[in-house]
């Protein structure tokens, strides 16, 4: 590089300007408003450090300088974990601006650009981004440019947002000038990229109006970056990546994006549903705040509500890689209501929902982190003791008809106002009963729930669990589900009153009913 041309101070200047530190030879990045370099602060131990510094004809720049000096304002004002913050900066007058902050290991950019992130860690990103805008939020700051290269991993895979150059406070002067687009093409809401002029700030507005946190019209275009984050985590490529720029512009104007499934096979379906609710183009069909995106993403994966899984995810996506096949068929099997089945389908069954759910199964394997308390209040009761029953849904109760022999397919269907208490065939609809299983038509009023599978010696992915919530999330399809399941012990003979202990060595599970509220 040209010092002598270079809008930044040369490697010599700086040292002189910052004796403290000790700087790499060469800028981490540069761009043409900012450089970034890594350093090591002599004073204190070596630690590592980064330093941002502004170019010398921004500085010199009224606008852009008060823009730099409100940013490192916003950042140590905004303390949160996740956020990153300022060790020290320049003085309003100093002749360099600049502000020095912990050194991050890289950035999710440079992530993405060995490929996309599998689910585990696309919910462990995304999970700590959202907390950080969401502290943000509730203190009256918007980020208006939330993105990949915007989010530094400290250690242990430690997510802190950054960059807050062009942030607005509820109530503060927005600095961007007129006619400056506003964050980045493809992640930044189309109503914030092209907001055109600036907006004036309210004038003395009152102590405690500053103190309001952001209505979720205003934190709509961080959800909609944080939606687009979450594509490019997950399909490996950014939104509306046309090559034509104005092509990429029309599109995202048009919301015209193609769906995460379409690029990467074998997702949860609920998938298309997140991204497409956050990235809608009215902001007010979007998320209400970045957390409630947090947690739809981590739902429809399937993972625990803070977005951890276990590495053994890894180990069932790389064995279930090899058929790709066989993941595109349940892909497909997912997106249908299975119609009334003539009888069980074990295998069939079996074997299409096991590649289906391989992201969904982290967390039932992890022995101990049941997926029933996302589904089930903690007050809800299992079945009966010497019936060996549970369930997942507020509604559902052990049946009294626990000791009969699911009905045979042969059983004859109900039909208008008729309705019979046994067990439900698939396709079949239930009522609201509280004590039995009411079979009724499913275009009756009273057809409350509609019985979608009914899975048969079911695969149990971890036996030795009392509970089997992990065996229903396979047989049931993932998602958002509802079941119940029987399963006969070695204490079936138990005297009246005791309870049934399910024995791993000689147990097995009998059944498992899905169903899905209509």
């Amino acid at each position: 590089m040209d010092d002598t041309a270079s809008p930044f101070p040369s490697h010599e200047k700086l040292a002189r300007l910052l004796p403290g530190y000790a700087f790499d030879p060469e800028p981490l990045n540069t761009s043409n408003m900012s450089q970034v370099h890594l350093a090591t602060d002599t004073r204190l131990h070596h630690r590592k450090v980064a330093v941002k510094i502004i170019a010398d004809y921004l500085a010199a720049h009224p606008v852009y300088r008060k823009r730099f000096l409100r940013e490192i304002q916003l950042m140590a004002s905004l303390e949160h974990p996740n956020i990153m913050y300022v060790i020290t900066a320049a003085a309003e007058d100093g002749e360099l601006l600049y502000f020095v902050m912990p050194r991050a290991e890289r950035d999710l950019k440079t992530l993405l650009a060995a490929g996309r992130l599998d689910l585990a860690k696309t919910a462990d990103v995304i999970a700590q981004a959202a907390r950080a805008l969401d502290h943000a939020h509730d203190r009256g700051v918007v980020h208006r440019d939330v993105k990949p290269g915007n989010l530094l991993f400290g250690p242990d895979g430690h997510v802190y947002l950054t960059d807050f150059g062009v942030a607005k406070e509820h109530f503060g002067e927005d600095l961007t000038t007129l006619g400056e687009s506003i964050g980045t093409r493809g992640y930044t809401a189309p109503e914030v990229f092209a907001a055109g002029a600036a907006e004036a700030a309210t004038a003395d507005p009152p102590a405690v109006a500053r103190m309001l946190p952001c209505t979720p019209r205003e934190r709509a275009g961080d959800v909609y970056s944080l939606g687009a984050v979450i594509y490019h985590c997950l399909t490996g490529r950014r939104p509306f990546d046309q090559p034509d720029e104005n092509a990429a512009l029309e599109a995202q104007r048009r919301g015209d994006l193609a769906l995460v499934s379409a690029r990467r096979h074998g997702l949860p379906a609920g998938l298309d549903a997140v991204v497409a609710k956050a990235m809608h183009l009215d902001p007010d069909q979007r998320y209400d705040t970045c957390g409630e995106l947090a947690a739809a993403l981590t739902q429809a994966l399937g993972l625990a509500k803070d977005g951890m899984a276990l590495p053994i995810l890894r180990d069932i996506q790389d064995r279930l890689r090899t058929d790709a096949a066989q993941r595109d068929d349940a892909t497909a099997y997912a997106g249908a209501m299975p119609a009334p089945d003539t009888g069980p389908r074990r295998d069939q069954t079996r074997n299409m929902l096991l590649s289906l759910v391989v992201a969904v199964l982290a967390v039932a394997l992890a022995g101990g982190l049941l997926l029933y308390q996302l589904f089930q209040p903690e007050d809800a009761e299992a079945g009966s003791a010497g019936e060996g029953a549970s369930t997942a849904s507020p509604s559902a109760t052990a049946s009294p008809t626990a000791n009969l022999d699911p009905p045979s397919p042969t059983v004859e269907p109900v039909a208008g106002d008729e309705q019979v208490t046994r067990y439900p065939t698939e396709g079949e609809c239930l009522s609201d009963d509280p004590d039995y299983y009411v079979v009724v038509a499913c275009d009756s009023p009273a057809a409350t729930e509609v019985v979608y599978r009914i899975v048969y010696s079911p695969e149990d992915p971890n036996p030795s669990q009392p509970e089997h919530e992990d065996a229903a999330w396979i047989a049931c399809g993932g998602g958002d589900i509802d079941f119940e399941y029987r399963w006969r012990d070695s204490d079936s003979d138990a005297d009246e009153g005791e309870e049934a202990v399910w024995d791993p060595a000689t147990d097995r599970i009998y059944w498992i009913m899905c169903y899905r509220y209509l």
